[in-house]
């Protein structure tokens, strides 16, 4: 009788049972060459900031003089995106640590200011940049990624430009505890961008469009890193776009005016 009831336990049902999928996983894009990556690049950029420091020192006549400041611009812009670059790969390793120093946004401004008119000058485009009165002359906080942030926005700017201008404008606007918002408008004449555009714009490793993607290139990183570094500064990025005719950045940003004894807190 037990062997019996045993044959009668495994006969099948009748009911078919499904096997379970495996739940895969969506991809994870590996960023861990990236800080190897960017380390490379910064080391060879090394020597070309010491040439182009050389070759404005040497004997050279006012137009090759011109030149050798825009090597070492764009030699120092490349520099600084190799800081967004490591950025990008310890977004998955934590909050990254911004930098607490004492610096002058005009002058931050007006190195911006040299590489955003090669750049235009070399599609045929008009550069502007307006700083308002009431920013302030001194600031506390990570200038290096305010200005890798602000070149990758004027990057974008120029690259989906043809004809027109792009513009950069500084303001301040008040802000509690001795603090001001820093709003920085990056402006152009471009193919703009729908709604649907908008929304998947600061996805990581994603671009607006297909359409975009394959025309201009690009990893779609740039400006999900830029809203990050935005957001840790206090502020965020936001774009207002109309398509086949341009759109504005806007980038804010909270942080401390320098005065004597914060500036010595600091240091």
């Amino acid at each position: 009788m037990a062997r019996l009831r045993a044959k009668q336990q495994r006969k099948p049902s009748g009911r078919r049972t499904r096997r379970r999928k495996p739940i895969r996983k969506p991809p994870r894009r590996d960023v861990g060459a990236l800080p190897i990556f960017a380390h490379d690049v910064r080391t060879a950029l090394t020597g070309v900031l010491a040439l182009g420091e050389l070759l404005g020192r040497s004997n050279l006549g006012e137009r090759e003089r011109r030149w050798a400041a825009d090597i070492k611009t764009s030699a120092e812009y490349l520099a600084a995106l190799t800081t967004l670059v490591i950025d990008a790969a310890k977004v998955g390793a934590g909050p990254i640590t911004l930098q607490q120093e004492v610096f002058a946004p005009r002058a931050l401004i007006a190195t911006l200011d040299a590489a955003l008119a090669v750049r235009a000058e070399t599609k045929g485009l008009r550069a502007a940049i307006t700083i308002a009165d009431d920013v302030p002359n001194r600031l506390i906080g990570d200038p290096v990624r305010l200005r890798a942030a602000l070149e990758n926005l004027l990057d974008n700017a120029v690259k989906f430009t043809e004809q027109g201008a792009v513009e950069l404008e500084l303001r301040a606007e008040p802000a509690k505890a001795d603090r001001v918002r820093l709003h920085c408008i990056v402006r152009d004449s471009g193919i703009g961008l729908s709604r649907a555009e908008i929304k998947r714009l600061f996805r990581p490793f994603a671009q607006a469009s297909a359409e975009i993607a394959q025309r201009y290139g690009g990893a779609g990183l740039g400006l999900s890193i830029v809203k990050m570094l935005a957001k840790r500064m206090g502020g965020d990025l936001t774009v207002t776009s109309t398509p086949g005719r341009g759109s504005a950045f806007h980038l804010t940003a909270v942080l401390p005016i320098a005065r004597d004894e914060t500036v010595a807190a600091v240091l």
